[in-house]
């Protein structure tokens, strides 16, 4: 055996007093970071009200979150394609009071589905969902239409230029599925609409 294993009274005395700073150190830690948050006011907001806005939403919408809020884009934008579908297959064969009916479905559906998606107050501004968000513009302007919903088409349309002035060379997909740009988007939406 050797010095250093032996239990001698320096041995043991080592011991106790490591084992004893690790105690300290493990009780102590928790008390003093508490007390140091507790004088830190920025501690007890959440982190992303501490980021600008704009740090804010990228950091929010990154990675899964960002491909999770695209798909959600996607699968609306396709079922208002569906809508309109339904609605004219319904319309076609004389339908009304079927068509009243579904009507009565997609409103809700639109103002609990669709319009969190797109309001103006949702900081959703993330580049790479800008498309989007005036895909589902788009497609709800066609929906209103197909429901004769003439004044939500008009304001719809106008919020269309609005809010992307500033972008009308952005690629688009077309509710019908062609890709033009925004500003012809638009163009074709008043034209099969009426709104000119």
């Amino acid at each position: 055996m050797s010095i250093l294993q032996a239990n001698t009274p320096w041995n043991q005395s080592s011991r106790g007093r490591g084992l004893r700073l690790l105690i300290a150190i493990g009780l102590l830690g928790p008390m003093l970071g508490a007390a140091g948050c507790a004088f830190d006011p920025a501690g007890k907001e959440p982190y992303f009200s501490r980021l600008s806005g704009r740090d804010a939403v990228e950091t929010q919408l990154a990675g899964e979150a960002l491909a999770q809020r695209k798909y959600s884009m996607r699968r609306i934008r396709r079922d208002m394609a569906s809508f309109r579908q339904t609605l004219e297959q319904l319309e076609r064969h004389g339908k009304a009071s079927g068509t009243q009916r579904f009507q009565r479905f997609a409103k809700p559906y639109i103002a609990n589905r669709v319009d969190p998606l797109i309001s103006s107050a949702n900081p959703t501004s993330h580049p790479e969902l800008r498309p989007f968000h005036a895909e589902l513009l788009l497609s709800k302007a066609l929906l209103l239409h197909q429901m004769d919903e003439d004044r939500a088409v008009r304001k719809t349309i106008q919020r269309l230029e609005d809010e992307f002035a500033s972008m009308t060379s952005m690629l688009v997909l077309y509710p019908t599925g062609e890709a033009v740009t925004l500003e012809q988007s638009i163009a074709l939406v008043r034209m099969q609409t009426g709104e000119n």
